[in-house]
């Protein structure tokens, strides 16, 4: 079975077509991401200037997640997320920096939220990540 979805490059995973009113899909020469993004729904936790947020994870890599959030972040704004892998009993938790935001000027009426990159991850917690990625994208392969 042939997966269309290229893990490895968001931009083509967003729902736009070609089109000239629509996202300029080549835009780039090669794509940013180094690691599968595993497409999966995780309920996350987000702390941020004092505020407790919950949100839905589409896709997660070993690297950053993405996360749906109806009034995205700010750009560079560092958050402390919390979540469960399914099947892992204990929650991960890192620091994630926003590295993009979907908003409703850019997104349209496609999903809105933010790009996160991990600056803080424990080794134990990076490992889990890791294998969790990896096996779950050897499986669907």
């Amino acid at each position: 079975m042939q997966n269309a979805v290229d893990p490895f490059d968001r931009r083509k995973n967003r729902g736009f077509t070609g089109g000239s009113d629509d996202l300029d899909l080549d835009q780039r020469d090669r794509q940013r991401r180094e690691s599968v993004r595993l497409n999966l729904r995780l309920w996350t936790e987000g702390r941020h200037e004092g505020k407790l947020d919950f949100h839905n994870c589409s896709n997660l890599s070993e690297t950053g997640m993405f996360i749906e959030n109806p009034e995205p972040y700010a750009l560079n704004s560092l958050v402390q997320i919390e979540f469960n892998l399914p099947g892992v009993h204990e929650p991960v938790r890192v620091s994630g920096r926003v590295m993009s935001t979907l908003d409703e000027d850019s997104a349209g009426e496609n999903i809105m939220g933010n790009g996160f990159e991990f600056i803080d991850v424990s080794d134990a917690d990076l490992l889990l990540i890791r294998a969790f990625v990896e096996s779950n994208h050897l499986a669907a392969s």
